[in-house]
């Protein structure tokens, strides 16, 4: 390792546009890659407080239209119907039920201040499936929901502007008019956490709901245990509507089942399923042609840029391969040189890439469209330094591999008259 790097010190002395390009052009070329991996990634991968996408199933919408006409209806659910789709499914560890998005409304504590705070319904269940971090207390009890008790957790900053630096555990606010106490407090949480975010949770009201139809404001959340296939819970929900599909039957409806539930991916997509069935493979291919493409075009002119670097010195390939250095040894060698640099220049672009997340606002939409930046705990994680490495490594396989193998392949007589 030491002798390689001496040897790019001094091909980087000797050869400096040739070897700074090919740096630059490697940071490039990662920073790209890891903008639009970071786009794609922080909509999927798993963070707290949903530390579990990979095991997680959304229950989101109900659709239902007439059998004969051409009226149909599609919204989130009401607590019965939820419980009546998703409650006690086999091969789900816990299911919660909440709110699908989050309200907006106004709150007032001991500081005086009065601002706008988003609120969302959860059951008990919700902490067990979602990892929010408590700091102060405890959560709301099943018992407490059922009573209607006004009691409400807290995030750590909402909590900071209601009482200042005083405990909000068991202090008084109002909430929407109401007063509400506080029972616990946790750790804030990213708005990218679509599911489990928002800055004040309150019991749900069970009996909330839009009319006849199994219609309301909930959703469920579907934590599937271990090694169970997606599919099988799905069959189960499909099954289930077909339940309710009998009974409504004689009101002249029926339900129009569209794969629900949903899988984080499908989220990601937007392809939610209200009014037909989720595909993601054409959003899957087009990912996979972009990323082909920011691989393929740079390791192109990366090679041609090695070229120009082994070009001054085939002389010292000839001298090594008259010595009895195997075609593989300067395959590898030259390989692993290659790797060193293109590493260095994927660091460079990830380091690039993490600060432009950081700095420009209009890289990342929350789930809402606005705006948004990722917290940076979301992006330094073991994925995204393992897709930023992985990339490096087959970038570096593609564009060296070629004129390494070409290199070995010299004719060591005429390699030390450097023909």
């Amino acid at each position: 390792m030491k002798n390689k790097l001496k040897q790019i010190i001094y091909d980087m002395r000797t050869q400096p546009v040739i070897a700074w390009v090919t740096v630059i052009g490697t940071a490039l070329s990662i920073f790209l890659i890891m903008t639009v991996v970071m786009m794609q990634q922080v909509n999927v991968m798993s963070f707290a407080p949903e530390s579990h996408r990979d095991r997680m199933l959304y229950g989101m919408f109900f659709n239902r239209e007439m059998i004969e006409g051409e009226n149909s209806s599609s919204a989130s659910l009401s607590y019965d119907m939820a419980k009546r789709l998703y409650a006690e499914l086999k091969g789900v560890e816990k299911t919660a039920y909440q709110t699908l998005g989050i309200e907006k409304v106004d709150a007032k504590g001991t500081t005086g201040e009065k601002f706008t705070v988003d609120t969302r319904q959860t059951d008990d269940n919700f902490w067990e499936v979602y990892d929010h971090k408590l700091l102060e207390g405890r959560y709301y009890t099943a018992d407490e929901m059922m009573s209607e008790r006004k009691v409400c957790v807290v995030s750590e900053s909402t909590a900071r502007r209601l009482f200042g630096g005083e405990s909000a555990v068991g202090q008084y606010f109002e909430l929407d008019h109401k007063d509400y106490e506080v029972v616990g407090v946790v750790a804030n949480s990213s708005i990218f956490a679509s599911m489990a975010y928002a800055q004040v949770f309150v019991p749900l009201d069970t009996d909330a709901s839009w009319g006849e139809g199994g219609f309301g404001p909930f959703m469920a959340s579907l934590l599937v245990e271990k090694g169970v296939d997606f599919e099988d819970v799905r069959n189960q929900v499909k099954a289930r509507y077909a339940e309710v599909d009998a009974e409504i039957k004689p009101e002249g409806f029926r339900t129009v089942y569209h794969g629900a539930p949903f899988d984080q991916e499908i989220i990601a997509s937007g392809h939610r399923g209200s009014n037909t069935t989720p595909d993601t493979s054409s959003d899957r291919y087009m990912r996979y042609a972009i990323y082909a493409i920011l691989l393929i075009v740079p390791a192109i002119n990366l090679s041609s840029m090695l070229h120009s670097r082994l070009r001054r010195r085939v002389s010292e390939i000839g001298v090594r391969r008259a010595f009895g250095c195997t075609k593989m040894r300067i395959v590898a060698d030259i390989i692993a040189e290659n790797l060193i640099v293109t590493i260095i220049g994927g660091i460079i672009g990830f380091v690039l890439g993490i600060i432009f997340a950081q700095c420009y606002d209009g890289l990342y939409t929350d789930p809402t469209g606005t705006a948004a930046r990722p917290a940076l705990s979301i992006l330094l994680n073991w994925t995204i330094l393992g897709i930023a490495f992985g990339t490096c490594f087959f970038l570096n396989i593609i564009s060296a591999a070629v004129p390494a193998w070409q290199a070995s392949r010299l004719n060591p007589v005429e390699a030390i008259n450097a023909k």
